[in-house]
């Protein structure tokens, strides 16, 4: 009898697991969060075992530090907002951590995103940025002057492309200004001299390689 219920709730608990599984593959493939082949680009391991990416990342690519798009850290954000819980981060995100002001990574502010492009109130404002970034028309966040970056810099971008994932690739190599405001050699002397912040992920660590980023990353460890 002790067995039969063991094996009945071993049963249950599966079945619970894989309905769980079903609810958040649909939210994410629905939300506009996820791009498949930033994802399947950044491991070919999943590409060469024929793995769906959603399912994947549902399943362990959270766990893995592995990213949905380019604008969401899980490791970062279940440490920052789940305090190290045993919960897909990117579900949180869109479920209740947007709303709450929750980042994704500490260079998107929803809030301040949603106010500064009107977005209407039920609106996910890191979609609203993922289909428009390339448009050259939205920032992700306020430190970030569009204009004055374009200005320098637009040419060498080109048209359709996301001007802050071209800060990421060369803001560090090159200490590129984010606006008239920030000194981005003048921060790296004064601010970087020591060792750089922990990292997770190579890319993450990469990110912090730009003096922007790593401002913005000291900001919030703040709060």
């Amino acid at each position: 009898m002790a067995q039969r219920l063991r094996r009945w709730r071993a049963a249950a608990r599966a079945w619970t697991a894989q309905i769980r599984l079903l609810r958040e593959r649909r939210l994410i493939a629905g939300s506009g969060l996820f791009d498949e082949s930033l994802y399947l680009f950044e491991a070919p391991d999943v590409m060469r075992e024929a793995a769906e990416p959603i399912e994947h990342f549902c399943r362990f690519g959270w766990r893995e530090g592995r990213r949905p798009n380019l604008y969401f850290d899980p490791l970062w954000y279940r440490e920052r907002y789940l305090e190290g819980a045993d919960r897909n981060p990117l579900v949180h995100y869109l479920t209740a951590g947007e709303r709450a002001g929750c980042r994704p990574v500490c260079y998107f502010d929803p809030h301040w995103y949603a106010r500064t492009y009107g977005l209407p109130r039920r609106a996910c404002a890191l979609a609203h940025y993922l289909a428009h970034r390339r448009s050259q028309r939205v920032a992700p966040n306020p430190d970030f002057d569009l204009a004055f970056y374009l200005d320098r810099y637009g040419a060498e971008i080109g048209p359709n492309r996301d001007p802050f994932a071209h800060h990421l690739r060369f803001g560090a190599a090159r200490d590129l200004d984010p606006s008239p405001h920030f000194d981005a050699g003048r921060y790296r002397r004064s601010k970087m001299a020591g060792p750089p912040p922990e990292a997770h992920t190579p890319w993450a660590a990469a990110d912090l390689r730009v003096p922007l980023v790593h401002a913005l990353a000291a900001r919030e460890r703040r709060r």
